[in-house]
């Protein structure tokens, strides 16, 4: 017997002594519980039997005592048996379900047999799939590239675990919690869900504390009957001056621990018939037409970046979840956007208590089939990612799909199954019901559509095209590819790599050709990472400044794409997939701290023709403001010598960005040069940061400049 859910109630973890086999007869080989079958050495296949013989020593206490069989998640859809005995399907790859069963003392056999299938190439992938598997199922996440390998090295398996939990004569399925903010005070709504087993009706009392600490700080209460089988009971209260939960720049991400007990209820003596805690966090969140969020009241600038932290979601260990969003913090990032996929749970937890807000997609990416399976298990995982997280203060927006066809007209060029209008019913359909059932965060049908993702200086035109300011009012997706530094890049690119060799891992070549002026068949690879590094760093600093410095007048929040690789590869993130930096993390990380000295210009190369001009601004994005802080900027060589400098003493206002200075223009002989920008407030260092550049000789005559 073991300890299940953080109570002591009497549970029996079931992740050993499984194996697994491509057919029901066999051969069988060991497996790892919670897993994926490619890590155990199984590829090539879409249908997995995992089986597990386990004992039960006894049988759950009480009158009408049963045990309920969990499965935290399987990748795609799990058929579950027990003792020969179907009890039942389920279909999707993100969400815990279960099965109440009654197994005696004594010896048992389960089998779960779970397929996670390809969607056919040009066929149905990527515009009309019918496995509904988001980012896992796209090169995003998966090796081979756009092509027939695009999905090899499949994540199908029991990724969540499996265990058994018993329980007397109650049940709590599931807990939602929402807030929202009224001034100084909070209304809080709960739903509880319960499982009363036997045929009598009961009278209870559900009773829930906010603990802050060991201190009970909020308490309410409800008294209720109970049919036998499925409940919901909801209950709510007005929170005199509660303290509030903050993304970590505006304030203390705090959490409650809310307890839950269902009681007997009358006179004499309580029992607690059953009982739930989480951590919780107390506030609201609003985002308008203008796309302003407004936290707890407050308007906060969105600086975030887009995650898919693993393609194995066994392998996302709550620790490595936590390492992720540290690093998230460290990057001054303050929101993460979970990309076309729902990950791992520790994940989640971290950012709860790191104070970083989440966009939270559902698992859709591209094109599905317009069919009554897609439309059943796209609504029933609006309802599950709901009932799994959002409950959760971090999370603040829901997503229903990613570029979907009826907002991509990209997509009739690459596939003959593109359909203009494919999804759009579904889409909106989806954003209603997450609207029905969570009316406490905003949701948007489509991202691409009303977000923006622009990718200047790599699909299209320059990077300092992004001066236009395209994507309007929030922009999801931008960014660069760079390959990871020669320590990673020798871990799955060899010497005499193809270019084949290159696409299975993601390289872009048209791009990095044509943008970076690399070639992998003429370059060594350090060249290749460096110029591809320099160019992802100087795309990601220059078009995170030139969206920060609009903020309020046009821009409300910016997500790059993205932050660390899920698997070995070359790809837009920053951090590489063994959490190694790329030169643009560093950029990033400058780009995005809440107080900025933001640095305006045309460029990083200048011809001594057109001296360089820049302008110096602050941006704030705190809400409170710095009076009598001090702006400079200096000028200095490549040697590092200050060659030119200014300073001012400016009033910083809250949530709000200026132009102060103007450095420039200089006119300077050929070389590097860095012009260097600091903000300070009573001695204090409120932001730093750097711009390089290089000035060129005169252009030829005749040549344009």
């Amino acid at each position: 017997m073991a300890i299940v859910n953080g109570a002591q109630r009497q549970g029996l973890h079931l992740d050993a002594g499984w194996v697994l086999a491509t057919s029901a007869e066999g051969p069988w080989r060991a497996a790892s519980v919670p897993g994926n079958w490619y890590l155990d050495g199984v590829d090539g296949v879409d249908t997995v039997h995992y089986r597990c013989d386990f004992e039960l020593p006894a049988r759950p206490a009480g009158e009408h005592g049963w045990w309920r069989l969990h499965v935290g998640a399987a990748d795609y859809r799990a058929t579950v048996v027990l003792d020969g005995q179907r009890l039942g399907e389920h279909v999707g790859g993100f969400a815990p379900f279960w099965f109440d069963v009654n197994p005696g003392v004594g010896r048992h056999r389960l089998d779960l047999v779970i397929d996670c299938p390809v969607d056919e190439f040009e066929t149905v992938w990527p515009h009309a799939k019918t496995t509904v598997r988001g980012v896992m199922g796209h090169h995003d996440a998966r090796p081979g590239g756009w092509g027939p390998r695009g999905q090899e090295r499949s994540t199908g398996g029991p990724w969540g675990g499996v265990w058994l939990e018993a329980h007397s004569v109650l049940a709590i399925d599931a807990v939602g919690f929402t807030s929202s903010v009224v001034g100084a005070d909070a209304d809080v709504s709960q739903s509880v869900v319960l499982t009363l087993a036997g045929h009598e009706p009961r009278w209870v009392t559900v009773r829930t504390e906010l603990l802050d600490g060991s201190q009970v700080a909020h308490e309410w209460w409800t008294d209720t009957w109970l049919e036998p089988g499925r409940n919901e009971v909801h209950l709510g209260a007005r929170l005199a001056a509660p303290r509030l939960w903050w993304p970590w720049d505006h304030g203390e991400p705090f959490r409650y621990r809310m307890h839950t007990r269902v009681e007997t209820a009358g006179p004499g003596l309580v029992e607690v018939l059953a009982d739930d805690e989480r951590n919780v966090g107390v506030r609201s969140i609003e985002v308008g037409d203008d796309w302003v969020w407004r936290l707890n009241g407050r308007p906060v600038f969105v600086r975030g970046c887009n995650y898919i932290g693993e393609q194995w979601l066994s392998a996302l260990t709550p620790q490595r979840a936590a390492d992720d969003v540290a690093l998230a913090v460290a990057a001054n990032l303050n929101t993460l956007r979970v990309h076309a996929h729902v990950t791992a749970p520790g994940f989640y937890d971290a950012c709860d208590a790191a104070g970083v807000m989440v966009w939270q997609d559902l698992p859709m990416q591209w094109g599905y089939a317009d069919s009554a399976e897609v439309y059943v298990v796209t609504r029933r995982m609006v309802a599950e990612v709901i009932e799994l997280h959002g409950w959760r203060p971090s999370v603040v927006y829901w997503a229903a799909h990613n570029e979907a066809p009826w907002n991509e007209p990209w997509m009739m060029d690459d596939a003959g199954s593109f359909v203009p209008d494919r999804n759009q019913r579904l889409d909106h359909e989806l954003a209603a019901l997450f609207r029905r059932l969570d009316p406490s965060r905003p949701v948007i049908a489509n991202s691409g559509a009303g977000d923006g993702h622009t990718y200047p200086g790599w699909y299209h035109g320059h990077w300092t095209d992004v001066r236009e300011l395209p994507g309007g009012a929030f922009v999801t997706e931008y960014g660069a590819q760079a390959v990871p530094c020669i320590e990673t890049l020798r871990t799955f690119i060899g010497e005499q790599a193809t270019i084949d060799d290159w696409s299975f891992h993601g390289f872009q070549h048209h791009e990095i050709h044509t943008k970076v002026g690399v070639n992998v068949l003429t370059h060594s690879h350090q060249e290749i990472i460096d110029r591809t590094q320099h160019y992802q760093a100087r795309s990601l600093q220059f078009s995170t400044e030139v969206y920060r410095r609009k903020k309020r007048e046009r821009v409300q929040g910016v997500m790059p794409f993205m932050l660390v690789d899920p698997w070995p590869c070359v790809s837009w993130s920053v951090l590489d997939h063994l959490r190694r930096p790329k030169a643009g993390y560093a950029a990033l990380a400058r780009a995005m701290q809440p107080v900025l000295p933001s640095i305006e210009c045309d460029g990083d190369t200048f011809d001594r023709n057109e001296p360089p001009v820049f302008g110096v601004w602050w941006v704030n994005d705190l809400p409170r403001a710095f009076r009598g802080a001090v702006l400079s900027w200096r000028l200095v060589s490549g040697a590092g010598h200050e060659m030119a400098s200014a300073r001012r003493t400016v009033h910083v206002l809250p949530d709000a960005a200026r132009r102060v200075l103007q450095a420039g223009p200089f006119v300077l002989p050929e070389g590097a040069y860095a012009l260097e920008t600091t903000l300070e407030h009573g001695g204090r260092v409120l932001g730093h940061n750097r711009w390089e550049f290089t000035v060129n000789g005169d252009a030829p005559e005749g040549q344009e400049s």
